[in-house]
Formats: structure tokens, sequence, C-alpha cells
């Protein structure tokens, strides 16, 4: 069984939003009951730890168990797990300097990386980008 995390966000400053908000996280469960879904605790959050309990979903603090894990931005090093699957925006993709490091790490910890900017249409449109939007993704 496939275990999907949710990941609390490391970057400073914090960022409040989420890859899948409750209802999300419900309707995954209920229609696809081969995977598991655990989130990861997090007071800063724009959904509550309660909210995800209440939507019958695990809230943890260990992400170990999980396959894939799913966040919005940058995952601070000292946070990667070794060996995972990660889905964030990496902002690494334009050869942005200050996420060299983050990319070595990976490289080190055997993580595979899925960048949400990376993501395309086969015309070549991005499937995942906000723009004006951004403030208000994992808000629904």
């Amino acid at each position: 069984m496939p275990v999907i995390g949710l990941i609390r966000e490391g970057k400073v400053p914090a960022d409040n939003r989420v890859a899948l908000v409750p209802a999300q996280c419900k309707w995954l469960v209920k229609h696809f009951p081969d995977i598991k879904i655990l989130v990861q605790s997090s007071p800063g959050r724009c959904f509550t730890d309660e909210e995800y309990i209440q939507a019958g979903i695990a809230v943890t603090e260990d992400m170990r168990s999980c396959d894939i894990l799913l966040g919005i931005k940058e995952v601070p090093v000292s946070q990667l797990i070794a060996d995972k699957k990660y889905f964030f925006f990496s902002h690494t993709k334009k050869k942005q300097a200050n996420n060299q490091g983050l990319m070595h790490a990976m490289v080190d910890k055997n993580i595979t990386l899925i960048d949400y900017e990376c993501l395309e249409h086969e015309d070549g449109q991005r499937i995942i980008g906000f723009g004006f939007f951004c403030r208000y993704s994992g808000c629904a």
C-alpha cells in the first residue's frame, strides 16, 4: 500500500499552504482505498491538524514510513529523508544558485524529486503554475 505524506513546510519564512486539503485527502482515500495518507503535524498550516483528523486522515510527526512526500516550497536540507520521492517547487529549474546545495543533498541522499514547475502537458504548457493565484493554492 503506497503511503503519501503531506510534509510540514520548513522554509523560512513559513508558508501556510498545503499540497492537499482535508477534503481532497478524504476523497482520495475513499476512491483509492489502496493508498494511505499521513499528514505531518503543523501549527502554521492553513488547515489545522484537527481538520485532517476530522477528515479521517492520520496526523503524525514521523514521515519515514511514507513512500511519497508532498510539499509546496523547497525542503530544508536538514529535513530531507533519504531514499524518498518528493514533490515540491525546488526553485532550481532556472539554475538558482541559492538552491544548489539542496540539489546536491538530494543526490547524496538518493532522493527522487518531481518538481511541480517541470510538470507539463504534451503541448509544453505547465500543469501547475500559480502566478496571481499562488496565495490561494491549498486554501480550497
